[in-house]
């Protein structure tokens, strides 16, 4: 278990929610910048890239999830993403009958932070029901209160993407036995490699200047 006192960077412990049961994880990925504008310029384009969430999976590559980002009607929003939208989550392997085949959260919390040479973006995200579904039983094979934080920041002439997963506990509460049954394998799989291979390979995406 990981805590956020073992954060040394005062705006993560600040905006990285409490591990409090369950599981937590990261992932981190960093590039080193000639000087103080490309620094800049690169923290700029990757911060824009976190908040197109309907690139992510074009970013992180093949064999990762597909993300949409989504509204309370079910409809698909093409923009940045904003506090309160949903984000329809297409994992490779058998999909989530409680979400309509797919994995559901909503952005809780976002922001930016600027001072001096440090510059930070962020997005927090909880597991959510689909908002379509009048049923309302949390869709995603993590149950509540687990959170995602995805974020980018600079400090200085180092540009760093990370994510940031707390509270992962797998998701048993629902009526359908093949779901839950499916959750646990899904979580297994996170625990064991997707996690990693998903997170690094998108913090990776979002760093990649050609």
């Amino acid at each position: 278990m990981q805590s956020n006192k073992a954060i040394k960077h005062k705006w993560l412990a600040e905006i990285i929610p409490a591990q409090h049961t369950g599981a937590a994880a990261s992932s981190k990925s960093h590039i080193k910048c000639r000087s103080g504008h490309e620094a800049r310029e690169k923290y700029k384009a990757a911060a824009a890239r976190l908040l197109n969430i309907n690139r992510w999976h074009d970013i992180a590559g093949a064999a990762t999830a597909t993300f949409r980002l989504i509204d309370q009607q079910g409809e698909i929003l093409n923009r940045e993403a904003r506090e309160g939208d949903y984000i329809r989550i297409d994992i490779p392997g058998p999909g989530n009958p409680d979400g309509s085949g797919d994995d559901w959260v909503q952005v809780l919390k976002m922001g930016s932070k600027e001072q001096n040479e440090l510059q930070l973006t962020y997005l927090t995200v909880k597991v959510t029901s689909d908002p379509t579904n009048t049923k309302a039983a949390t869709a995603h094979f993590f149950n509540k209160p687990a959170t995602s934080t995805f974020v980018v920041y600079r400090d200085n002439l180092t540009v760093k993407a990370e994510v940031y997963g707390r509270n992962e506990k797998p998701n048993r509460k629902t009526g359908n036995w093949f779901t839950r049954f499916r959750n646990w394998i899904i979580y297994i799989g996170a625990r064991l490699i997707f996690s990693d291979v998903q997170w690094k390979s998108l913090t990776r995406g979002l760093l990649r200047f050609e």
